[in-house]
């Protein structure tokens, strides 16, 4: 346990004078909640949230005399995710959201939400969260549990790849003439054995005549989806082959001997097409099955190259009749898409790590194709297996986390090890900040590395919260964001000892603050489009709920409206401990604080004040107004309250400082809190104090001096 020598307390030096220094409030602050920072620099009260669609979730009542319509009577389960992308070019507006099993597209407003996909696993176990990313004009789903899934502009959902293999294909060809047959019957004229193009043709036994030399072929096939991902390649067909015959072998006696071939064979005659049959029925997402054909295995080589597209996923039949000059591309040796907890995407591909039977991995696709996974393209960026915890891209680089590592994978074949000891245990809660710093949440705290590469830790004015006040079970499921107004890095996890994410704590590449909403947010995003909102998914855990009601619903941040109440919330800004020397021993004289404020609200707020070193409060007064007066000058002659349209004007809030007389006398140190409850709300712009020396007695008379008493 820490002692007093090695317990950092939040402390400012406060100099003696006659309010001749002007502190902002970010300067002097222990604890900041529910106050956002606006971009003039002042601590504004947090306002919001609001319901995404008003009237839709929960369910509104029934009228008397009339019916519930198909959208009034919707009600949300438990909310997992949400995610908006503007595919197409910003043209396809797509709003998502993860609810119970079912996955929900917004489907424009009077129309509410449709079911695109259902059947996902709804755990309430603290797993990896549900997460979203855009690839060209896809958005890729994974929950970590189910198979991941792949949703377009037009909100066709499909699963990501193939995770099972095509069935092996099954090729017939000439067989082999049995030894007693052979003075009557032609070499490879026995089961399939139509003329055609295959065969390896040379010059054997009596070299004078061509011959076609005795060869084996195999068969493979992979499955093609909607969006051209490609699945395993099946297992190889039996072989087929042909055997050795020659070109004229025989020439007709003269007696014409029956037994002997007719003169005139020529090489078009030996060579042969095989037939290959393609059973068993592909998924419903497959469009087409690719064959491929190795050349000749005894002569060529063993590669398969393609063979033939057919737009197909039943079972069918092909007769092949190409020759091995004719194949197309080699085929590419790709894997079955496995279920994964993590991914992202860098340089044009998906990158996916931690799957279920090999959490230590990371692999990515090809270019362009989320689903179609190289064999051969994977790697393992802690040499001892650990569990991937999270993935990113960021400046450029590829980064991936475990619990007590991060490393660069370099060119996806060299892992740089960036920092040892710090990790990741949140994969949601990965962002950028606009200066570029990617801030995330290790079990230590918050870290952030800056685009150079250098990695910090961010979190040490709140490593008591970090430490004993939030809940590290289930520090997975944080979710993070990054709010378009101020910048800030906002971060929801659960408070100790509870299991809704309700906490959020903010960073604004400077200071911490922390917000307490009333609401358990499950994911946030941010929209893709002109607008900016942020938009959350959870629920009101202050509302009582009817049975025709449900608690969640999707929120939007920063934003309310008449037809959702938000839950009532305490705003809160305490100072640290000021005091009028660096070791805190001149005792002082605390006559008068001035608070510079913005108008905001017609109402009061409470200020408290504490003095060396005890939260117990001193000084408390409750009647601050938090709108300043008018000066004469008729700016100001009506409020919102009792305003008139077409007659009330509307003004730029004001700053005016109010005096507040504080009156604590010989002390050493002094803090002090702004405190008030919705609807109040507060704009706090700096403080001034009129503070002065006490000059009776020694200035360090505080220090008792040996066996004093």
């Amino acid at each position: 346990m820490a002692g007093p020598a090695s317990t950092r307390k939040v402390e400012f030096v406060v100099p003696p004078g006659e309010a001749q220094v002007l502190y902002s409030p970010g300067n002097l602050a222990q604890k900041i909640q529910n106050l956002e920072l606006t971009p003039e620099g002042t601590l504004r009260s947090v306002v919001g949230p609001a319901v995404y669609e008003p009237g839709r979730v929960p369910a509104r009542q029934q009228h008397e005399g009339t019916t519930l319509s198909s959208y009034s009577a919707f009600k949300f389960e438990e909310m997992h995710g949400v995610f908006h992308a503007g595919l197409l070019g910003g043209i396809a507006d797509t709003l998502l959201v993860r609810s119970g099993s079912t996955l929900y597209r917004h489907a424009g407003w009077k129309r509410g939400w449709e079911s695109i996909y259902t059947g996902l696993s709804n755990e309430h176990r603290p797993l990896y969260p549900d997460q979203f990313v855009v690839l060209g004009n896809l958005i890729v789903y994974t929950n970590g549990i189910d198979r991941a899934l792949v949703i377009n502009h037009d909100g066709l959902v499909t699963p990501l790849g193939f995770s099972s293999l095509p069935p092996t294909p099954m090729a017939e060809g000439p067989t082999s003439t049995p030894p007693d047959q052979r003075t009557t019957v032609d070499q490879n004229s026995i089961g399939y054995s139509w003329h055609g193009k295959i065969g390896t043709v040379g010059d054997v036994l009596d070299g004078e005549t061509g011959a076609l030399l005795s060869g084996g072929w195999y068969y493979y096939v992979q499955w093609e989806d909607v969006f051209g991902n490609l699945s395993q390649a099946s297992a190889p067909s039996n072989l087929v082959y042909v055997n050795t015959v020659q070109a004229d072998p025989y020439t007709a006696t003269e007696d014409g001997d029956s037994e002997m071939a007719p003169a005139g064979t020529v090489l078009d005659d030996l060579t042969r097409q095989f037939i290959v049959r393609v059973p068993g029925d592909g998924p419903d997402h497959c469009v087409a099955a690719l064959i491929y054909r190795t050349p000749d295995v005894k002569h060529v080589g063993v590669i398969p190259q393609l063979l033939v597209r057919v737009p197909n996923n039943r079972q069918f039949f092909y007769p092949d009749n190409i020759p091995d000059s004719a194949l197309g591309q080699q085929m590419v040796d790709t894997a079955a898409v496995p279920v994964f907890r993590v991914m992202c995407t860098h340089q044009g591909r998906l990158v996916i790590g931690n799957t279920v039977s090999d959490p230590g991995i990371v692999m990515r696709s090809q270019v362009g194709l989320p689903g179609t996974f190289a064999k051969q393209d994977f790697i393992y960026p802690d040499s001892g297996g650990s569990e991937i915890t999270g993935l990113a891209s960021h400046a450029g680089k590829l980064l991936a986390f475990t619990e007590s590592s991060v490393y660069e994978i370099r060119d996806f074949s060299v892992p740089v090890p960036l920092a040892q000891g710090i990790g990741c245990v949140a994969p949601r809660s990965i962002k950028a900040l606009s200066n570029g710093t990617l801030i995330w949440l290790s079990r230590d705290g918050f870290f952030g590395m800056s685009p150079s590469g250098g990695v910090k830790r961010l979190s040490v004015p709140i490593d008591r919260t970090v430490r004993n006040f939030i809940n590290k079970g289930r520090t997975r499921g944080a979710v993070a964001s990054i709010d378009p107004t101020s910048g800030e890095y906002r971060c929801a996890v659960c408070p100790a000892g509870q299991k809704n994410q309700t906490l959020i704590l903010t960073y604004d590449g400077s200071s911490w603050k922390r917000q307490e909403l009333g609401i358990h947010i499950a994911d946030w995003c941010q929209t893709d489009d002109y607008r900016q909102y942020v938009i959350a998914v959870g629920s009101d855990t202050t509302r009582v709920i009817t049975d025709s009601e449900s608690p969640y619903n999707v929120f939007v941040m920063g934003r309310e409206t008449v037809a959702y109440t938000p839950p009532g919330r305490d705003i809160i800004y305490r100072s640290g401990w000021l005091r009028g020397d660096s070791v805190g021993l001149t005792p002082m004289h605390i006559r008068t604080m001035y608070v510079g404020l913005r108008d905001s609200w017609n109402g009061d707020f409470t200020i408290r004040f504490y003095r060396n070193g005890s939260w117990s409060e001193v000084v408390s007064m409750a009647d601050v107004r938090a709108v300043g007066t008018d000066d004469s000058s008729d700016v100001v002659t009506d409020i919102a309250g009792s305003a008139i349209i077409g007659v009330a004007k509307t003004h730029d809030p004001r700053l005016f400082f109010r005096q507040i007389p504080v009156g604590l006398e010989t002390t050493s140190t002094w803090a002090f809190e702004i405190s008030a409850s919705s609807p109040t709300r507060i704009e706090i712009a700096s403080f001034v104090f009129d503070i002065t020396m006490a000059t009776a007695g020694n200035a360090r008379s505080r220090t008792p001096f040996r066996a004093d008493v």
